[in-house]
């Protein structure tokens, strides 16, 4: 028998029936150990959550379009970064629908690809899962809400504005 020791090989001479329950030990042993450890089951909710921050991060996506529920909860203060995402989970495989709001005067496509990617590579790298497919719909658009920052500005825009037209 030939046993191979950090990349070097060694001969060994064992019996042939020692030979054969090494070999059946090193298989039942490769076989048994991920049930010796246990399963890892990520709940629905956290891949939910998962796909809707991900979906967020894209340029262009104002938010999440939720249901009526999801509305009256976040109404109520209830926030739910899983709002405007559905999925269904068989095993370790996740399909997932995103309902989106899109800012005005963006490309739609480009946005629905990229949330397609960002949404797959987030579920896959943090959850280990297969995801077979993204869908997105686009719920909504409608123009970006301005910042604080940029409403001080405006608003100190206007006053200098005023101040030079009055001399």
């Amino acid at each position: 028998m030939v046993l191979k020791i950090d990349d070097e090989e060694k001969e060994l001479e064992i019996g042939e029936a020692q030979a054969a329950k090494a070999a059946d030990t090193a298989i039942v042993n490769e076989e048994q150990l991920p049930d010796e450890i246990g399963d890892v089951k990520v709940a629905d909710e956290v891949i939910s959550i998962v796909a809707g921050l991900a979906a967020q991060e894209v340029n262009g996506v104002i938010g999440m379009s939720g249901s009526f529920a999801e509305g009256l909860n976040e109404f109520l203060g209830k926030k739910s970064f899983a709002k405007g995402v559905r999925i269904t989970v068989d095993g370790h495989v996740v399909t997932a629908a995103v309902y989106v709001n899109v800012e005005y005067g963006s490309c739609i496509p480009e946005i629905a690809l990229e949330i397609q990617e960002k949404v797959k590579e987030a579920i896959e790298n943090m959850t280990g899962y297969e995801v077979k497919f993204v869908d997105v719909h686009i719920q909504g658009v409608a123009r970006r809400p301005k910042s604080e920052l940029e409403e001080s500005l405006e608003k100190m825009d206007a006053a200098h504005e005023n101040f030079f037209s009055e001399e």
